[in-house]
Order: C-alpha cells, then sequence, then structure tokens
C-alpha cells in the first residue's frame, strides 16, 4: 500500500475510493473498504481510502475553537492514531491512502469544492461511501448531494447501508462511549480487535518505584481514555508482550476547567528501564474504580492486592499475542 500525504500523484490514477473520517477502522468501516477493494478489482481499478490526518474535531479543539462547554458535549479523542490507522489499512491490501491534511482551509470547504478538491488528484470512477456519509463545511453535504454531483465529475456513487453489532449500530462515537465507560468486550466485538493506544515512556514521580511497584508512564496522544480506576492489560514492547497493572487517574490542567487523565502502566516481572520508548498498551478489563488512600502504606498494600488478583486470573507467560494485535 503507498500512503500519501503531502505529494500527490503526479498524474490522475484510475480507482474506486472512499472517503471518510474511519477512526478506528471498526468492523462497519472494513465492511466498506472491503467493498471498495473488491470493487477495484472487478474493474481494474486501484483501491483508495481518502481520510483525514487529524480527527476534524481534535483539530478544532486544538484550534480552541469549541469552549469548554461545547467540548464537553462533542465525542472526542482517537480511537486509532495514524499509525495504527495506516497499519489497519495496509493490512487490508488497498492500494492508496490519502490522509488529507486537516486544515481550517480544507474544513471551510463548500461541500461541492470538498468533491471537487479530492477529485483533483485520483480519476475517481467508483465512490462507496456509508449512508451516514457528511462532508464539507460543519458537515453540510450529505449522500442526496453526491448522487447529484456524480455526474459532473464522473463517478458511481453506492451507498452502504450502517451495519451492526447485537442489534447496535457500529459507529465510532458508540464506542467511545464504550470505551469511556471500559466496557471492553463490546467495544473488541464492534472493532474486530481489542482497543489499544501508543503512547512514549516519559519521567514520572517515582512514586511507584519507591513502593515497590515501578510503573511506566505513559503520555497521551489524544486518544479517548477509559474511566479513572485499575485495569488489567497488556504492554507490547519491541513486539514482545508483559502482563500489566494499569493506574488511570485524573488531575486538574493549569486552567483548571479541564481534568487531565493520566496512565501508569506497572509491568509485572519486568525491571528493565524504557524511559523514552514507545510502547503499546492493551485493555482488557477494570478491576475498581480510583480509590484515595490515607497513606503510602494503605497504597502499597492495595497495588500488591491489585497485582495478586491480576496474577492470579491472567498469565504471565504470554508467548503470542491471544487477539489481533497492531503493532
Amino acid at each position: 500500500m503507498k500512503v500519501i500525504y503531502r505529494r500527490l500523484p503526479s498524474k490522475k490514477i484510475r480507482c474506486a475510493a472512499t472517503i471518510g473520517v474511519f477512526d478506528g477502522i471498526h468492523l462497519g468501516h472494513q465492511f466498506i473498504l472491503k467493498k471498495v477493494i473488491k470493487e477495484a478489482r472487478k474493474q481494474n481499478f486501484s483501491s483508495l481510502i481518502i481520510t483525514f490526518d487529524i480527527l476534524p474535531q481534535q483539530f478544532l479543539l486544538k484550534k480552541q475553537l469549541f469552549s469548554i462547554h461545547e467540548l464537553k458535549k462533542i465525542p472526542c479523542g482517537y480511537i486509532a492514531d495514524f499509525d495504527q490507522k495506516t497499519a489497519l489499512v495496509k493490512s487490508l491490501s488497498l492500494d492508496y491512502c490519502w490522509f488529507l491534511k486537516t486544515s481550517q482551509f480544507l474544513l471551510k470547504l463548500s461541500p461541492k469544492d470538498f468533491i471537487k478538491y479530492v477529485c483533483r488528484a485520483f480519476a475517481i470512477k467508483k465512490l462507496i461511501v456509508g449512508q451516514d456519509f457528511r462532508f464539507g463545511y460543519r458537515a453540510r453535504g450529505e449522500v442526496n448531494l453526491l448522487k447529484k454531483l456524480q455526474g459532473e465529475f464522473g463517478f458511481d456513487l453506492s451507498v452502504v447501508q450502517k451495519k451492526t453489532k447485537q442489534k447496535r449500530p457500529i459507529s465510532s462515537s458508540y464506542i467511545r462511549e464504550l470505551i469511556q465507560r471500559s466496557e471492553f468486550k463490546m467495544v473488541n466485538k464492534f472493532l474486530g480487535r481489542n482497543f489499544s493506544i501508543n503512547g512514549r515512556v516519559e519521567k514520572g514521580r517515582g512514586i511507584g518505584s519507591k513502593l515497590g511497584f515501578p510503573t511506566a508512564n505513559i503520555s497521551l496522544s489524544g486518544y479517548v481514555i477509559p474511566s479513572p480506576g485499575v485495569y488489567v492489560g497488556y504492554v507490547v514492547i519491541k513486539r514482545k508482550v508483559y502482563l500489566a497493572a494499569v493506574n488511570i487517574g485524573l488531575r486538574l490542567t493549569v486552567s483548571k476547567d479541564v481534568e487531565e487523565k493520566l496512565i501508569e502502566a506497572h509491568i509485572i516481572n519486568f525491571n528493565k528501564n524504557v524511559l523514552g520508548q514507545k510502547i503499546k498498551l492493551v485493555f482488557l478489563e477494570k478491576i475498581r474504580d480510583e480509590r484515595i488512600f490515607s497513606s503510602y502504606d494503605k497504597l502499597k498494600l492495595a497495588i500488591a492486592k491489585d497485582v495478586r488478583l491480576i496474577t492470579s486470573k491472567y498469565s504471565t507467560r504470554l508467548p503470542k499475542y491471544p487477539q489481533p494485535i497492531v503493532l
């Protein structure tokens, strides 16, 4: 698969394509992408996904175009970051993945101008989108407008009905809600894999080491994060998998209006220095809510109890990862 970001192809390539945010590449997205591949092979075209490098809502948040009150109503946060999305699309064997650079210019294009923009680099002959596809400024474009534009831009449009799982529509917004509620069994059924995040290990306060339970403090990169508490997880370091006790805690940011989530992973039976390394954290289940302890001794006892519970339920010997993982 060829990833296109800043440099576009020198000549237009005939293709079957789809357009969308595609956060998470969940089972509904995979269904659409497989239809694109099938149609491309049938017509002897290339297969193409057109998506965004940054989620539009994340971009608007970064540019402070949302108020705090508006933000709380908007389901923000990645399900899969840029690298994960690229790897997931590549695993499906598409020919091209075009990451649009999210910008105010792009988000302010009218629906028609947006379609004109994406058709400038590829000769899109077949366009396949989901029934709830929206595009252009303030998402004012929808499939009925696409039907009117297909003749002008030379593509044949196919609209895919939303896929369901256990009688619930599969959608990124619903998956974000499930992640925030720590309902990983449902999350994984909708994703078709375990939910995981990538992060770099940064220097922490060193409290875990003083208590005898050193932790890897994982920097966050805009993911949607589960609720505060203690979790069982797998940590993947250089393609090796380790069992971990994971704590998600809260602290107020400088503005005191937004709470920041901190992730610390105690990697069981592991004593190497991973400071500065990029690691993957795979969430399995929540074992308790966040609690405040009156002393370090009580905190130490609680952590020891958490680790015993985790090791009694999960094997610390992991010869291979038990479910699909994007490394």
